[in-house]
């Protein structure tokens, strides 16, 4: 009994000494460590969004702005880049990301871009609507589906989506 009151009292000041040291938990200055969102975000830029374009451009037009889009998105895996072609106004389906617009996604993208390998698959475009086909490391195949108004992209889904196979 007498050594585990001794022992108690001999590691008591540690207590206090551990209580002012900074973790992952706490910080310097008493400020919250930043999120993991927010440290996943130090490296992509948001751009400025998507401005909707008068005139309007033509399918064929918004077609070489969706394939500006893939090529940034999955093959140079720029999403800086890539995001130049959202609008403001963006709708996401996706359930695993909280919110709309262009930050919310970025913020649920960039947790895990870097630690994802892309293979594009196929992608096509019809009418104000594109979908893209690619394989994502440790995720399997995924079908994401684009809307764009005046030339920017203003809605999205990718849970259960299916690559038509009847378009072009």
């Amino acid at each position: 009994m007498k050594s585990i009151v001794f022992l108690a009292a001999l590691l008591a000041p540690l207590g206090v000494v551990a209580e002012l040291v900074p973790t992952f938990t706490t910080s310097i200055k008493g400020r919250a460590p930043p999120s993991k969102v927010v440290s996943a975000r130090t490296w992509v830029v948001t751009p400025p969004p998507c401005v909707a374009m008068d005139p309007v451009p033509n399918e064929e037009e918004t077609r070489k702005r969706f394939g500006k889009f893939a090529d940034a998105l999955i093959t140079q895996r720029n999403l800086t880049k890539a995001f130049e072609y959202v609008s403001s106004t963006y709708i996401n389906h996706d359930p695993h990301i909280l919110g709309d617009g262009p930050n919310a996604a970025l913020d649920g993208l960039s947790i895990f871009w870097n630690f994802t390998t892309l293979s594009g698959l196929r992608q096509t475009f019809e009418g104000e609507q594109g979908w893209l086909n690619y394989e994502a490391s440790g995720m399997g195949s995924i079908v994401d589906r684009f809307r764009f108004e005046a030339g920017c992209i203003v809605e999205h889904w990718d849970v259960g989506e299916v690559f038509p196979t009847s378009l072009n």
